[in-house]
């Protein structure tokens, strides 16, 4: 197969260029496109035979169930059969952005999107591209991230081509996305509400809107608390996840003990091939140390975990493109878009740290 590419507009896309994407979806193909979270791959969320080869391009598990994604709120009303009052509170100060609502899901949502589950998760993106193709297609469009199942989801359309040239019928380039992370996942099915997967929404800004604490299951901060057996209760929360091919070890501790861990797990080490990814904070010391790693970056800083999660991803692939055999990470406190960041590192490090 060959994969077309087109190059989009991300503030203003091309009414001509979306109608290829979207006839691409409404004849059961697969499209990637950027939301402001990571680019997606995209199929027509109503088509099971569609919904399908997300699974088998991927090499996704099918007990992993798929986002559904709208260009309205009127259409993800149609696809939960309860929208409750909190709903309607976190889409007027969310939607359209990067939170996905789990919801009771309606007659008209096939299984495989949801595996099995009667429940959907539905998200309202902001990224104008994304909005452009799904309200073109006249369809909800399921998709989870553009890569193959369990790699570090793409940010760009170079990281889409890397996994996806060749099995996918076309990529629409909307440029780099904006959070980095994929969207945060609530579920609403339950009571209180409960926080499946962080991301670019926080626990403290929905629990400001909700008025009310929500649960935090164990597994999101240790997710190897959670198994792999069977169907999942939403995208994103198996153990290991987002990951590179190099070994991924986090390292903890305050960040004067970071940085001593560090330099002697490099001294310990200066036969292996160790990338390093720091924070601003810390990178001027290892870039000036002895030991020079085979790849260094800088995340961003300690205090803005935003800056951090934009970089995460892209960065676990320029360690791979180095010929990293183990990857050092430094940790931050998981509060605020924190908690999205260490999620990812628990999962690509599978709990391995120093």
């Amino acid at each position: 197969m060959k994969t077309r590419y087109l190059t989009v507009n991300a503030n203003y896309p091309e009414p001509k260029l979306i109608a290829q994407g979207a006839e691409v979806v409404i004849n059961g193909g697969l499209v990637a496109f950027p939301t402001e979270t990571v680019y997606g791959l995209g199929a027509d969320g109503l088509n099971p035979d569609a919904v399908l080869k997300i699974f088998q391009v991927k090499g996704r598990p099918q007990g992993n169930p798929l986002i559904l994604h709208v260009s309205s709120l009127y259409q993800a009303r149609e696809l939960a059969s309860f929208w409750p009052p909190a709903a309607e509170l976190l889409a007027d100060r969310f939607l359209p952005g990067p939170l996905t609502l789990i919801l009771p899901r309606s007659r008209m949502v096939p299984e495989q999107v949801t595996a099995g589950l009667p429940t959907v998760a539905l998200r309202y993106p902001s990224n104008r591209v994304a909005l452009a193709l799904i309200e073109a297609s006249g369809v909800p469009i399921a998709a989870p991230s553009a890569n193959i199942s369990g790699r570090p989801s793409p940010t760009c359309t170079q990281h889409v081509l890397t996994d996806m040239d060749g099995k996918i019928d076309m990529i629409l380039d909307g440029g780099p996305v904006q959070v980095g992370v994929e969207s945060t996942i609530l579920s609403l099915a339950e009571t209180p509400p409960t926080l499946l997967r962080p991301g670019g929404v926080t626990r403290e800004e929905i629990e400001q809107v909700l008025g009310e604490e929500i649960v935090v299951p164990e597994y999101v901060l240790h997710p190897e608390e959670r198994s792999s057996e069977g169907s999942v209760p939403s995208p994103g929360i198996y153990f290991k996840h987002y990951s590179p091919q190099a070994d991924v070890l986090m390292v903890t501790g305050s960040p004067d003990e970071q940085v001593a861990k560090v330099e002697n797990f490099m001294t310990r080490n200066k036969d292996r091939r160790v990338a390093v990814l720091a924070t601003s904070e810390h990178y001027p010391i290892y870039q000036n140390s002895s030991m020079q790693p085979v790849y260094l970056a800088s995340l961003g800083s300690r205090l803005n975990p935003d800056e951090i999660a934009n970089h995460l991803f892209g960065a676990f692939r320029e360690c791979d493109e180095a010929g990293a055999e183990i990857i050092l990470v430094d940790t931050i406190s998981p509060t605020g878009m924190g908690l999205a960041v260490m999620n990812r590192l628990c999962r690509a490090a599978e709990q391995h740290y120093i």
